[in-house]
């Protein structure tokens, strides 16, 4: 009885042992063939692109680029460098809604006479040059005891722009002098820096 056993045990160990290593063979050869297959296809596909032509590359290269499109939330700044007094004025705003969702080849066509600086989902950078005189030319002068906002045009021509509440009643010596003869300033940032400074 004891001699049956040990035979049935013998006999279905060599069973499982042959079942395994059928199994472990094809899962091994299973993973060759795939491997195999990938490293064709990535050659293949490496193959093709080295095939291609200057041209024919650089396509490919910008139909991947430009994919990126804007989003609602992007932000464009424009600047703009007037000639005619050598400032760089710039600007940002919030893109519109006819602006959303467009590549940077279509950004190009919308904004044909503007060099685009940079091109992000959610960052525009606009560059051109006018030969403009700038209109951010401001003259800062004492009106009743008050300082008061002028605007230059290209002449020198003074026209008031605005009046404040900074008194200059306290001011030192040296800066009521100065606003006496009046003080020129340009740019809006430049504008806004110096009244902070008498304020």
């Amino acid at each position: 009885m004891k001699k049956y056993t040990i035979i049935t045990i013998i006999t279905i160990g060599i069973i499982l042992g042959f079942l395994t290593g059928i199994y472990l063979y094809r899962l091994n050869r299973i993973t060759h063939e795939q491997k195999d297959y990938i490293a064709e296809k990535v050659e293949d596909e490496c193959t093709a692109i080295g095939e291609l032509d200057e041209e024919e590359l650089a396509n490919l290269i910008t139909t991947n680029n430009s994919e990126e499109k804007t989003s609602p939330n992007c932000i464009i700044t424009l600047k703009v460098y007037h000639e005619a007094c050598g400032h760089l004025i710039e600007s940002r705003q919030s893109i519109e809604e006819t602006e959303v969702n467009i590549t940077e080849e279509e950004l190009k066509e919308k904004f044909s006479d503007w060099e685009v600086q940079k091109f992000t989902p959610t960052e525009i950078v606009l560059y051109k040059e006018v030969d403009e005189f700038c209109d951010e030319h401001y003259l800062l002068k004492e009106d009743n005891g008050y300082i008061t906002i002028y605007k230059l045009d290209e002449n020198d021509n003074a026209q008031i722009y605005n009046t404040t509440d900074i008194s200059t009643e306290y001011l030192a010596e040296e800066d009521l002098e100065q606003i006496r003869n009046g003080i020129k300033v340009c740019t809006d940032k430049e504008l806004n820096k110096t009244l902070e400074d008498f304020e």
